[in-house]
C-alpha cells in the first residue's frame, strides 16, 4: 500500500478508520477535515482549506484546542477576506 498522507489529493489508498486505530492505541483525538474549514469559509478551496488545517495542527494552543473559531480565525490570518466577501 502506498503512503499518501503528504499528499491528501490522492485518493487511491485504502481507507483508515482513525478512531479504530486510536482506540487500539488507548488514544483520542478530534479529527476536522477540509470541509469543516469550507463550513467557515465558504470561500477557500480544498488546498487552501488544506493550508488552514496544517497550520492549525501546527500552532493551536493545547489549553484551548482546535474549535470553530480557531478554524475560521486560522483562515482569515491566511486568506483575509476582502470587504466585497
Amino acid at each position: 500500500m502506498t503512503d499518501t498522507t503528504d499528499n491528501p489529493t490522492t485518493h487511491e489508498a485504502e481507507p483508515i478508520d482513525a478512531h479504530q486505530l486510536l482506540r487500539k492505541h488507548r488514544m483520542i483525538g478530534a479529527i476536522w477535515c477540509i470541509e469543516d474549514v469550507q463550513e467557515v469559509r465558504l470561500d477557500l478551496t480544498d488546498d487552501q482549506a488544506w493550508e488552514v488545517l496544517q497550520e492549525v495542527e501546527r500552532k493551536h494552543d493545547a489549553e484551548f484546542g482546535i474549535s470553530w473559531t480557531s478554524l475560521k480565525i486560522f483562515a482569515d490570518e491566511l486568506f483575509p477576506q476582502t470587504i466585497d466577501e
